[in-house]
Parts: C-alpha cells; sequence; structure tokens
C-alpha cells in the first residue's frame, strides 16, 4: 500500500434521510469522486480523474470510513451497506450510517453542515502530467488500481463532490399520520 493516494472532496448537495432499519441512523448519498473536475491545489499540482479511471476496477469490498481512520468505519460493500455506482458524473454512492457512536456523530454532522467533504483512497495504475498556463502541474489520473475507501472528511480537495442525508418517505408518512392523530384527538376533546 505503498503507493496509496488519499483525495477529500466538498459534500456541496448534501442529501440524507432517516432510515426504515432500526440499525441505521439514516442513509447519505452523493458523489464521492468526480469526473473532469479540477481538485484543489495538492501541494503543486491539480488533479482530474477520468471518466475511464474506474474500468476493471474491483469494488466489492471497499469500507467507507470517517476521516481515513479504519476504526471508524461507516459502512462495506461487501456487507451491502455501502453501495457504490459509476455513471457520467462520477462514482455514486449510498451508505447505511450505522447506529453507532461514531455514526451518530457523523450523520448529525453532515445535517448541520459541519462535515462538508467526501474523499477516496486509491492506487493509481497510469497518469498524465503537463504543465499548466500558470505553472502549476497538471495530473490526470488515467486508470485506477485499486479503490480501498471513500471517507466522510472536514477539508475536502475536490469541491464538485458532493453528499446528502435523504428523509425517508416512511418517516414524512408517520409524521402526517401523527398529525392527522392529534387532530383527531384535540376535535374529540373540543367537544
Amino acid at each position: 500500500m505503498k503507493n496509496k493516494e488519499i483525495r477529500n472532496l466538498s459534500l456541496s448537495e448534501v442529501q440524507y434521510r432517516n432510515s426504515d432499519n432500526q440499525n441505521f441512523v439514516g442513509v447519505i448519498s452523493g458523489y464521492a469522486v468526480v469526473f473532469n473536475k479540477a481538485s484543489q491545489n495538492l501541494g503543486g499540482f491539480i488533479e482530474y480523474i477520468e471518466p475511464t479511471a474506474f474500468d476493471g476496477v474491483d469494488m466489492s469490498d471497499v469500507v467507507a470510513l470517517y476521516d481515513h481512520d479504519f476504526a471508524n468505519v461507516l459502512g462495506r460493500t461487501s456487507a451491502d451497506t455501502l453501495k457504490l455506482t459509476i455513471d457520467e458524473r462520477g462514482l455514486y454512492f449510498e451508505l447505511n450510517i450505522p447506529d453507532t457512536t461514531v455514526g451518530r456523530d457523523v450523520y448529525t454532522n453532515i445535517r448541520a453542515g459541519n462535515l462538508q467533504g467526501m474523499s477516496f483512497g486509491f492506487t493509481v495504475v497510469s497518469d498524465s502530467w503537463q504543465n499548466g498556463s500558470d505553472g502549476v502541474a497538471i495530473r490526470q489520473v488515467d486508470s485506477i488500481g485499486q479503490l480501498f475507501e471513500v471517507s466522510v472528511v472536514t477539508m475536502p480537495a475536490y469541491q464538485d463532490t458532493n453528499v446528502e442525508a435523504i428523509r425517508s418517505l416512511r418517516m414524512v408518512a408517520d409524521k402526517q399520520k401523527m398529525l392527522l392523530l392529534l387532530d383527531v384527538y384535540e376535535k374529540e376533546n373540543a367537544e
């Protein structure tokens, strides 16, 4: 893993929802990687990820973490608590946040807007470099070898990624039922 790289991404479009499953506090989703979008300056270079960079990458056992810490596991593709799909925009994820201390803290901080970034840990098979017009090198990642993890982080390197907590339809329906029952109760007690 000596060639493992980590990139942080912005969570500009947060989606979250409460979960119908008692083992989870909620679900977050968004883009952990975006294609053809510039990273922040990563210490002398700016990076772009090609849309074909994930071709052939095995994503059957990728973990979702908080701040790249393997002690703070939030989900895993092999456990079906993390789903990863590639589309024209990038690497989309949906994560069932576990009902754990770190899970509740991460979920609450995403909803509050305190956590605003995604990151990913990976190895590179092939890339290309060129000099930018401003003197900052530009790296194009053409092929990723392995994707180890995606992480919810505080400071992103890519501003175009996002995460959202999505409110469940069941929760909305339950709230509507509760309001209806409250209305009926108030009418009965007003008489």
